[in-house]
């Protein structure tokens, strides 16, 4: 009789885990399936969130992470309490390396933290839900944030020409270079794009 009320005791618990075990992954896929979107998988460490954020960095979040996360910048431009902070990818042997930029100033008049204003992406990994990303041209942009406009056009470095666009209350600004999207800003909804007190290009040439 004892041997019997053990065996059961064994099978229930087995099922109790199994259930268990199965209600943790439906929840995981739950979550998995919010973040990417249906029929998608992002990885959440690539995941563009226009006016929100880029991966596993968010807007206003403290810089003192960012750095913990990135380390120390690779480049960028300081002044008056603003920053742009640029990362490049790790990558040999590649000539043109992938950025992620992060600009930031001040959260308050209190001058005691630093928080995340803008990010800025070139890499295509990075993608939205539906997998939106870098490298696009601009009517299929204008379809997917088709209250995109043109704000001001640059010669670049090499006087090529870099148009810039922002869909101001999506959250999310483009550069182009010769038809196609070279870069991905995240910004805050309905606030502009170019509305910094830097410039992440300081040597470029607005012509427009």
């Amino acid at each position: 009789m004892k041997f019997s009320k053990i065996i059961l005791l064994g099978v229930t618990i087995s099922t109790a885990a199994c259930q268990s075990s199965q209600n943790s992954q439906h929840k995981t896929d739950s979550i998995e399936s919010i973040e990417s979107g249906p029929g998608r998988i992002v990885d959440s460490r690539y995941l563009i969130v226009p006016g929100r954020s880029v991966g596993e960095i968010s807007l206003g979040e403290n810089m003192e992470k960012v750095g913990a996360l990135l380390g120390k910048p690779d480049a960028g431009d300081a002044a008056m309490g603003k920053a742009w902070g640029i990362w490049f990818s790790k990558d040999s042997g590649v000539e043109q390396k992938d950025e992620i930029a992060v600009y930031s100033s001040y959260r308050d008049s209190t001058m005691r933290v630093k928080d995340v204003k803008q990010i800025r992406i070139t890499s295509p990994k990075y993608k939205t839900q539906d997998g939106f990303t870098v490298g696009l041209n601009e009517s299929d942009t204008k379809l997917k944030f088709p209250a995109m406009e043109r704000i001001s056009t640059y010669l670049n470095d090499q006087k090529d020409t870099v148009t810039v666009y922002d869909a101001k209350q999506d959250g999310i600004g483009f550069e182009f270079l010769k038809g196609k999207s070279i870069s991905l800003t995240v910004h805050p909804l309905n606030q502009s794009v170019n509305g910094t007190y830097l410039t992440l290009h300081p040597e470029w040439k607005m012509i427009e």
